[in-house]
């Protein structure tokens, strides 16, 4: 079956396109002038670096890495995080820490290796959800932007120290001399 279109005739008006396009600038018109009348806090667009529109309660933003008040990592490396990961983009390798003798058998982990490529992560909060000691959140951050690819590759470090200007902590940075000594 087919559909019959009617052809439509132009007017001599509209073959010369001089009338739709006026339409089209006057409706752009009517908009910009609503815009200069409309209050700031009421427009529609948005200033961004000035202005940022509020993000919602649900949102899943840039990782975060918690840690101690002496600032050592709160990850255990458990694995968790990384199998519940659908995209598979959390990396581990944990060391052990600790004397047998001193903690009776029960030797503690911690990772030395923890990535996140972000260009894989699809920011589902798996790897919050699946976390039992509550060490990797998802923030409200929503800027992500970097200039080549291995930036955006972000370790232990770069995730510990993702908000700490804005909690008000210290950075953690690695001693060269003494790998397992964290200052501040």
């Amino acid at each position: 079956m087919g559909i019959v279109v009617k052809k439509v005739d132009l007017t001599w008006l509209d073959r010369t396109y001089l009338w739709p396009i006026a339409k089209g600038l006057s409706i752009t018109l009517t908009h910009f002038l609503k815009q200069l009348i409309t209050p700031t806090k009421k427009r529609r667009t948005v200033q961004y670096p000035d202005m940022k529109r509020p993000v919602l309660d649900g949102y899943r933003g840039l990782h975060e890495l918690k840690r101690h008040d002496d600032n050592s990592v709160k990850c255990v490396a458990c694995y968790m995080c990384a199998e519940a990961c659908p995209a598979r983009c959390i990396t581990i390798e944990a060391e052990d820490i600790g004397d047998l003798n001193i903690h009776q058998g029960l030797i503690e982990k911690r990772p030395v290796v923890f990535q996140i490529d972000l260009l894989r992560c699809i920011f589902c909060g798996m790897c919050q959800e699946a976390c039992p000691k509550d060490a990797i959140w998802l923030r409200k951050n929503y800027e992500l932007s970097c200039k080549s690819r291995a930036e955006m590759r972000l370790g232990k470090f770069d995730l510990m120290n993702t908000y700490a200007v804005e909690d008000r902590k210290s950075r953690v940075n690695r001693d060269p001399n003494n790998p397992t000594f964290f200052k501040q």
